[in-house]
């Protein structure tokens, strides 16, 4: 079982590893429009460039995104111990393991499947402010059987 440190790095190895592809992609986009630029001209030029810059929105949107993720990340201890379902909280239940924090969706550490998503999800919303024990109810009950 997995403790949430593990869960925390792992989230942060997985936003930096995107986060990277990324800023790569843009790098070569930036590239393929510098050494377009030298060689070609027209009409099919310029729809190449607007393409190429289209793309460019688009990663950025996405670099933004991981970036405040991180910055999200970065306002967690995951040191800290939690006696009901917050910001931050890892919570293994009936249903799965879900660690209140980013919206980044299943990640999977060690054959272990968890669910990082924010704490404003339905799910969310359904379990913040419970403890183990307490009755939940999301399309269904909802065991709690450990918070951290």
């Amino acid at each position: 079982m997995l403790t949430k440190k593990e869960i925390f790095e792992a989230l942060e190895r997985e936003i930096e590893q995107k986060n990277s592809v990324l800023a790569q992609t843009f790098s070569d986009l930036n590239s393929a429009v510098t050494d377009d630029s030298k060689s070609t001209a027209g009409d099919k030029h310029e729809t190449g460039r607007a393409m190429v810059h289209l793309e460019q929105e688009k990663l950025s949107q996405q670099l933004n995104i991981l970036n405040e993720y991180q910055e999200t990340l970065a306002k967690i201890n995951p040191e800290d111990k939690h006696d009901k379902i917050q910001f931050g909280s890892l919570v293994k239940t009936n249903r799965g393991c879900f660690f209140f924090s980013v919206g980044i969706g299943k990640i999977t550490i060690d054959n272990e499947t968890i669910f990082c998503l924010t704490i404003t999800t339905p799910i969310g919303n359904a379990l913040v402010g419970k403890k183990v024990g307490e009755p939940s109810q999301f399309n269904g009950e909802i065991e709690i059987i450990s918070i951290e």
